[in-house]
């Protein structure tokens, strides 16, 4: 500690050890109270330390394993969390002396014998990167062994994007997830424009683009706090990727429509709608998570929409809205694979796939399409990239209920075929996104 306090690199390792050990996800690790006496400079720092860490983890793991010779399991959490800080300082940190990464990060070191550790660990990874370069599996031997270790994500991950997307696609997507450096955002057309939007920024020496897709969308490239931004507070925008923007485009909601999100939290999708009907749909919008909910009223008041909001499982139903939806909306939860590039933990949770998912997401779809009147259309969608989440559950329900059929959309220059459309980030440069959309006709 400096002057009584934690440093950045310290709270980094408390906050590494913390995640590694399974206590908390990372952002939650961020919030808590013990980072207080950091300034807004060493917070920056500390939550770069940390995410790329996690991020890269299987890379760190892989050099560490290599230019120690020593078995990534035969050392300890702590000493590979105190290496993987350093890594980071070397491989992603230009601003830093390399000379100061090791100092500094052997510092962090207890003992003699784990400083000395460290110390050669890391001057032999100065010494590859001045030289050939630190190592990585030959990729002519094993591709996916290869796709795991420069883009750090699981093997089975990666044998899975070889096997949906063939090698060169698989490729590209991997590396579309490591560079994500944008924030989207909806604009609020009932309280701003996007011009006056692009404006602000650009005042705040932000560097943002309309978005190619929609009216309503702007995106601002690299570190980037909306809280921040003067007009945040009185409602003129809200977060939201492209792609879930594209959604809520897809499915259509006009001033007097009656809307029924039934898994909405953390409220983005009924925000979209609310926007896009110019403030002038009954929204109403449920979610099983009651803690959450506060996230959906709380966000639809800064924003001056009037949503209903409410607690209930996407399996059940609101007996009074039966039949009488105009536009529902179907977000389901689901294994996350198209968000992979800005959850950096999820990664490796998303490895180990839940098979119940696609029955789940299909009983969740069953009592949605329940909301519709005759005429009334649902949207279908998932970050996700697994056609077993995706395609399946949407034909499975198409095959099995004769009162709906498909209705095709366009959004942007996008055009869905039988009804559906996957967003894929190496090629519209969006979360990965499936959407599907469908008509009452019985």
């Amino acid at each position: 500690m400096k002057n009584g306090r934690m440093t950045a690199r310290e709270a980094a390792l408390l906050l590494l050890n913390e995640y590694e050990s399974g206590e908390k996800y990372v952002n939650l690790s961020l919030r808590g109270r013990r980072l207080d006496g950091l300034t807004e400079s060493e917070r920056s720092f500390l939550t770069r330390l940390l995410y790329t860490a996690v991020e890269r983890k299987i890379t760190y793991d892989y050099y560490i394993s290599s230019l120690s010779a020593r078995s990534i399991s035969d050392i300890d959490t702590r000493l590979k969390n105190i290496l993987r800080l350093g890594l980071v300082q070397l491989t992603a940190m230009d601003n830093i002396p390399r000379y100061a990464a090791v100092d500094e990060t052997v510092r962090l070191c207890d003992k003699p014998h784990e400083r000395s550790f460290v110390n050669g660990v890391l001057r032999a990874a100065v010494r590859a990167i001045e030289g050939e370069g630190l190592p990585l599996p030959p990729r002519e031997k094993n591709l996916a062994r290869y796709l795991s270790v420069a883009y750090s994500f699981p093997l089975s991950l990666c044998k899975r994007f070889i096997r949906d997307f063939g090698e060169a696609d698989a490729e590209r997507l991997l590396s579309a997830f490591g560079s994500v450096d944008y924030t989207d955002l909806t604009v609020n057309p009932t309280r701003s424009s996007r011009e006056a939007l692009l404006s602000e920024l650009s005042a705040m020496g932000l560097s943002a683009r309309p978005s190619e897709y929609s009216a309503l969308g702007v995106r601002v490239f690299g570190a980037f706090n909306p809280m921040r931004v003067p007009s945040f507070a009185s409602g003129a925008f809200f977060v939201q990727d492209a792609a879930s923007l594209i959604s809520a485009e897809a499915l259509g909601t006009r001033a007097g429509d009656t809307v029924v999100d039934v898994c909405s939290c953390p409220g983005g999708k009924s925000f979209a709608a609310a926007a896009l009907s110019g403030g002038g749909a009954k929204i109403y919008a449920f979610d099983l998570h009651s803690s959450k909910l506060s996230l959906v009223s709380e966000g639809a008041e800064r924003l001056g929409f009037g949503i209903s909001v409410g607690e209930l499982d996407g399996r059940g139903n609101d007996a009074s809205l039966l039949g009488l939806a105009d536009r529902v909306i179907c977000d389901v939860p689901c294994s996350g694979l198209g968000v992979l590039g800005k959850k950096p933990d999820i990664r490796y949770r998303a490895a180990d796939t839940d098979d119940s998912l696609p029955d789940l997401q299909y009983e969740i779809l069953c009592s949605a399409a329940r909301y519709l009147r005759l005429g009334g259309e649902l949207l279908y969608s998932t970050c996700t990239l697994s056609r077993s989440e995706n395609e399946e559950v949407f034909l499975r329900f198409l095959s099995e209920s004769s009162d709906f059929e498909c209705c095709d959309f366009s959004v942007g220059g996008l055009h869905s075929k039988g009804g559906m459309l996957t967003l894929l980030p190496h090629i519209h440069g969006t979360d990965g996104f499936f959407m599907a959309k469908l008509r009452r006709i019985k």
